[in-house]
């Protein structure tokens, strides 16, 4: 189990990211007229603007089918926005995630392969969207009950389930954000991972700017809010923002939530939450529907950890490493030197011996 520090210093490095991705404010709500292509350079000012043409520019050596699509303009407008339209920092970033894509290539992560059984679970799933037309990413805490699944594999299936909601963004209508609605009814101790969930929010930081337009709350519990206390101070006020907490009143024995309705229509609202839609989130229904991709082979279960994490790690392994071998060696060098001494005093006290001997000799 985490000790309280470490998860506070795990917090700490999260929110001070998102403290820096949020800086700017949110967008207000788009409205185009019918037939109209969302523009995402209209609103920009001239610096914007200038920054925008100023990385677009540096991507242009791009030849990887993949990178180039992924590349949009309002892929570019998101990493800007992350880091405040400084450029160098934005490439930086950017150049990281497509350096992270092609090596896990998350596109390609398949529902019916290593994470199955804990994609089965639906501890995440999509369904529907909200009032904004943003897809709709379900978490629903209570089903996580596999203690067998490393938190790899209930990490990459996160990743498979917030790439499935990528996958249902509609930029031409300005749609790049999802809305996040996590269900805590009956959530315990037995459910809460938190390595697993501390490393995604490092991926959404690193890999995932901008991404995050609404999170509710529903129910939220005792242990939810143990969490919340260490890491909400560092939240800014435009993060805090989009986060809101949701408490379920009982009519006619049933949980519902009004104030959910304010962000989802009843009709792509579940049954279990107060709203008309008769679902339930089979894998088998939902692969029969959305298909996996096919790979010639299989992207691999990748570490939790993100790749700079994973280096600091590695290299501070090999530091302590170097300071053992270097403790050994003056060890060593000490013993050797103690050796030598001994051996010399060995000697002396031979040669003081031998003389005394002969003096001995000399006076007999």
């Amino acid at each position: 189990m985490e000790s309280t520090a470490s998860t506070s210093d795990s917090a700490s490095a999260i929110t001070t990211g998102l403290s820096e991705v949020d800086i700017n404010q949110q967008s207000p709500p788009i409205i185009l007229k019918e037939g109209e292509i969302f523009d995402p350079l209209k609103n920009l000012n001239e610096k914007q603007l200038e920054a925008f043409k100023e990385i677009k520019s540096n991507f242009s050596d791009l030849t990887d089918p993949t990178d180039i699509a992924f590349c949009t303009d309002m892929c570019f407008l998101r990493y800007l926005r992350a880091r405040n339209y400084i450029v160098s920092k934005s490439e930086k970033m950017l150049r990281d995630t497509l350096e992270w894509r092609k090596k896990f290539r998350p596109q390609d992560i398949q529902l019916g392969g290593d994470i199955r059984e804990i994609g089965s679970a639906g501890c995440v799933y999509v369904n529907k969207r909200d009032k904004k037309g943003r897809p709709i990413i379900f978490a629903v805490p209570r089903n996580d009950t596999l203690k067998n699944v490393p938190s790899e594999l209930k990490f990459k299936n996160l990743v498979y389930w917030l790439e499935q909601g990528f996958s249902r963004m509609d930029e031409p209508k300005g749609i790049e954000q999802f809305c996040f609605i996590v269900d805590y009814k009956d959530f315990g101790s037995g459910n809460m991972d938190m390595k697993t969930n501390l490393e995604a929010m490092h991926f959404l930081l690193d890999h995932c700017p901008e991404r995050m337009g609404q999170s509710l709350f529903l129910d939220p519990p005792a242990l939810f809010w143990f969490a919340w206390k260490i890491i909400s101070p560092f939240l800014n006020e435009v993060t805090l923002s989009k986060v809101r907490f949701i408490n379920s009143k009982k009519v006619d024995g049933k949980r519902t939530f009004a104030e959910l309705l304010e962000y989802v229509d009843i009709e792509n609202l579940e049954q279990n939450l107060g709203g008309n839609l008769d679902y339930n989130y089979n894998i088998d229904e939902y692969l029969k529907e959305n298909p996996d991709p096919i790979v010639d082979t299989p992207p691999i279960t990748f570490s939790t950890e993100t790749d700079s994490k994973k280096q600091k790690k590695e290299k501070k392994k090999e530091e302590k490493e170097k300071k053992k071998e270097e403790k050994e060696k003056k060890k060593e060098e000490k013993e050797e030197k103690k050796k030598e001494k001994e051996e010399k005093k060995k000697l002396k006290k031979e040669a003081s011996f031998t003389k005394q001997q002969e003096n001995a000799d000399e006076v007999d």
